[in-house]
């Protein structure tokens, strides 16, 4: 299993229009030939813009069992769902493991102990967070402050700095395709300058100590992201 990239559904579009541009083009001594090879590309490519769109991907337990760990991604702005498989994992000079997740069309989200610390191929890309972790325990582990650091519009760079409380909401039973998990919800409710709230979830497992599904905030450009571990 290839990792599936967030920016899948654009690509009919982009071949739509390079088609387009290259039948404006033909021209020369074999012009004829070529138009109609551009002809029944173009006609293809049609087609297949206004056929139904294809399955969606059936994913199950036994599936995944066979392949290496992924996450599940849905921008909740764009509704776009991904897949991204698991890359690197390291440690700094701060608390926490590092986990780098990543699919085919570059974009990728890393995350220190569950939560979210950067975002790549993204609009208004999180270029690093300065969280509250905690050495051997997955998510927040306690309120405070919290910054994002973020790409702006002119390739620069804007901090948002926010105040955090943390709340625990309780047992709850999970399910990920097939498998259960008995965890612990947690939530961050943020506020900011300008009225920003941000309010960020979590699905924590005490045991394995892994966050097996949250919902966080990746800056105001990209919005939301929902993410599932899909990892057995």
């Amino acid at each position: 299993m290839t990792s599936l990239p967030l920016a899948q559904p654009l690509k009919k579009a982009i071949t739509l229009t390079s088609l387009l541009i290259l039948a404006g083009c033909s021209t020369g001594p074999e012009e004829a030939s070529g138009s109609i090879e551009v002809g029944r590309a173009l006609r293809d490519a049609i087609a297949a813009r206004w056929a139904p769109d294809p399955a969606p991907l059936q994913i199950t337990r036994a599936f995944l069992d066979q392949h290496r760990p992924h996450l599940e991604v849905l921008v909740e702005r764009q509704e776009v769902t991904g897949y991204m498989a698991q890359g690197p994992i390291r440690q700094d000079d701060l608390p926490g493991e590092i986990v780098t997740w990543s699919a085919d069309d570059g974009s990728a989200l890393s995350f220190r102990n569950g939560l979210l610390i950067a975002t790549r191929g993204l609009p208004g890309n999180l270029i690093s967070a300065e969280v509250q972790a905690q050495e051997g325990l997955a998510g927040p582990a306690q309120g405070g402050q919290r910054s994002y650091h973020l790409r702006s519009g002119d390739n620069q760079q804007r901090t948002v700095t926010l105040a955090c409380d943390l709340s625990d909401l309780g047992a709850q039973k999970l399910e990920i395709y097939e498998k259960y998990y008995n965890t612990r919800h947690l939530q961050e409710r943020c506020e900011g300058p300008g009225q920003t709230v941000v309010i960020n979830d979590y699905w924590v497992d005490s045991r394995s100590q892994k966050v097996w599904k949250s919902r966080q905030w990746a800056g105001p450009e990209t919005g939301y992201l929902r993410i599932r571990d899909l990892s057995s």
